[in-house]
């Protein structure tokens, strides 16, 4: 398993934020590892393989744009080659930050996969219900992030038991959507896809309406699936995540740009370098804050036990084998902890073994 519950992976993603330039694009990774980001997330495609040119562009991307192109004319003018892709790798490789992509097309996937080695891959939300490619990502043996904007708890299983149909089988087997249920059936096997595959709660509209991010699906999400789950988060500020971290999302996903002025479909719903530090810091904050769950007194409260925990003293002068009752001890903060009040009732109805002043601590 790559991801550590105990731990938060905040994954910067520079998408198509480049804007097709390759000195963009490496200005923005090192932003990226300076804000404290584990990973820099591209996006890699051929135009041609994924759209049709009858699809017209998204309202969003309408909206910051300003164009009326067509989605194939946009997205192909911020098409990487593979030759740029590489040279950005290398570049994340020198500045010791980790690159990975979400590929889009085959071809593109087998490049990340077989030239650059990445360590683990993202699948888009857009095809979360393309079983075809996602079997492919499943054959590769490679981790994979799992996003699921649009998606519902079904969809995911579906999604999932491809990823568990190739543990089960291997690639050999003719896959079907039988053989998937088949698979996903077994819980050894359900077991084994926390080393192969996490998930992140998404909602797909950029920006994303804080009000009408569902966050609890986070937490849905990693209960019913048992898998490392995370947040893929395209609202405007920090509050969203740090919520999905307290639901239990260990791993973030979040838009940079240098400028949400700058031309292009993204930069308008991305951070600003400064803003994304904040956001980091701001998580790692509130990861610690969380801590392990386990009630018992912090090291902080130490110095304040012995101040505000009461004792059994006496409340007036007490002779030596008088009867201890309630009229003459009570339970008082006394600048240190003697007998605990728990002790009261192996103390009531006994006689006193030495004489006590007003406010002495009663011995047993």
């Amino acid at each position: 398993m790559i991801f550590s519950e105990n731990e938060i992976y905040v994954i910067a993603e520079i998408g198509v934020n480049h804007n097709g330039s390759i000195e963009l694009a490496k200005e923005l990774i090192l932003k990226a590892k300076d804000c404290g980001a584990n990973a820099v997330k591209f996006q890699t495609f051929k135009a041609e393989s994924l759209l049709s040119d009858q699809t017209e562009m998204a309202a969003y991307q309408k909206e910051n744009t300003g164009s009326s192109q067509s989605q194939l004319e946009l997205v192909k003018s911020l098409e990487l080659t593979n030759e740029q892709t590489r040279e950005i790798q290398h570049f994340c490789d020198v500045e010791n930050i980790t690159f990975i992509s979400t590929p889009f097309d085959s071809e593109s996937l087998r490049f990340l996969v077989n030239d650059l080695d990445v360590p683990f891959l993202k699948v888009s939300s857009a095809d979360i219900s393309n079983l075809p490619f996602l079997y492919e990502f499943a054959c590769t043996g490679k981790h994979v992030i799992l996003s699921t904007g649009t998606a519902s708890l079904g969809d995911i299983e579906q999604a999932l038991s491809v990823f568990a149909f190739v543990l089960d089988k291997g690639t050999e087997v003719r896959p079907s959507q039988q053989l998937f249920r088949e698979s996903y059936s077994k819980f050894d096997i359900r077991k084994k896809l926390k080393e192969r595959v996490s998930i992140l709660h998404c909602v797909t509209q950029y920006p994303a309406l804080f009000e009408q991010t569902n966050l609890r699906a986070i937490e849905t999400i990693k209960n019913v699936f048992g898998l490392t789950t995370g947040y893929s988060d395209h609202t405007l500020d920090e509050y969203a995540a740090v919520i999905g971290l307290s639901l239990g999302a260990r791993i973030f996903e979040k838009h940079i740009t240098l400028d949400k002025t700058m031309d292009g479909p993204d930069h308008a719903a991305s951070m600003e370098p400064a803003e994304f530090k904040q956001y980091i810091e701001i998580l790692n904050k509130t990861h610690a804050a969380l801590g392990d769950g386990i009630k018992f007194m912090l090291e902080q409260e130490s110095e304040n036990y012995h101040l505000v925990r009461r004792s059994i003293v006496a409340s007036k002068d007490i002779a030596k084998g008088e009867l201890l009752t309630s009229d003459n001890i009570t339970m008082k903060r006394a600048g240190r902890v003697c007998l605990e009040p728990n002790k009261y009732w192996d103390v009531i109805e006994t006689h006193a073994k030495r004489a006590f002043k007003k406010n002495d601590f009663i011995e047993l």
